[in-house]
């Protein structure tokens, strides 16, 4: 968790959150999510997971830095490759909280998450991507996951 960009520190209302100790510029490569690949059967609960594909999930324990970043329905990173690794999709202020949406990386049905995020189009309850309506995730897109991407929903 040591890169000295961020900062680990609590949140107001979503527990720990990693924040910039300096300005970041808009492209600028954020984070490599971390963890070992296991198949959701796996899962130990206490873990930190992140869907990366079909039954497919990065875990990890959480001694990684990817595993403090916090949900937004107004991200400031995203996945702008397809892959996971996180972008700043627009310049980030020094002290601001660095979050990622994420329903652009989990696709199972049924999934929620109230939302505390704040944002002024805060969807109140974040939802897998295949339960996103089609404006929402043709917003989100160009930052999700490249598995998401490429899934046709109807």
């Amino acid at each position: 968790m040591d890169d000295p960009r961020f900062a680990v520190r609590q949140t107001p209302h979503k527990g720990l959150g990693v924040f910039a100790r300096e300005r970041i510029a808009k492209g600028a490569r954020l984070a490599a999510m971390a963890g070992d690949v296991s198949r959701e059967a796996d899962l130990d609960p206490e873990w930190f997971a992140m869907q990366i594909g079909d039954d497919l999930w990065l875990a990890s324990e959480g001694s990684h830095l990817d595993d403090y970043f916090n949900h937004s329905c107004d991200p400031n990173a995203g996945f702008v490759l397809g892959d996971p690794v996180l972008y700043a999709l627009r310049d980030i202020a020094a002290g601001a909280e660095i979050c990622w949406d994420y329903s652009t990386s989990i696709s199972e049905m049924g999934w929620t998450l109230d939302c505390a995020c704040g944002a002024a189009n805060c969807r109140g309850v974040v939802r897998s991507w295949l339960e996103l309506n089609t404006q929402e995730r043709e917003r989100l897109r160009p930052i999700a996951l490249q598995y998401l991407r490429d899934k046709i929903v109807g």
